[in-house]
């Protein structure tokens, strides 16, 4: 897919994956950001055979059992939130949304030209 064509990429997930990226580097987080993210994430976890998303994401060396981010991931997206009443997110868990998203991009590539920010800071790496 040509972006000339279209600014929007063609598949719903990938679609979300830009406005949870816009999102995170506006610092315009909402509870339901999370549920967004789970979704994302199930399905990359299912493409790629897990029965799990929690197997697909990257883990912290501070967390042996590597569960920290899908406690994060479970509690945040199960919420009672709604999309109609949306609630920004606290500071520390901006901060810890931002840091799932980022090792899920790092992790499984994307098209550069829908997240050209990711694009050059991993240049620069």
């Amino acid at each position: 897919m040509s972006l000339r064509h279209s600014a929007t990429p063609r598949f719903y997930h990938v679609a979300m994956l830009k406005e949870l990226h816009k999102a995170a580097e506006s610092g315009r987080l909402y509870t339901y950001h999370f549920t967004i993210l789970r979704g994302i994430l199930e399905k990359t976890a299912t493409f790629h055979g897990f029965n799990n998303f929690g197997d697909i994401l990257r883990r912290d060396p501070n967390d042996e059992d590597g569960t920290l981010h899908t406690r994060y991931v479970n509690l945040l997206s199960h919420g009672n939130y709604s999309l109609f009443e949306p609630v920004e997110m606290l500071e520390e868990n901006k901060q810890i949304f931002r840091k799932i998203l980022k090792d899920f991009m790092n992790s499984y590539r994307f098209n550069p030209e829908l997240f050209p920010e990711v694009a050059a800071i991993e240049a620069n790496i």
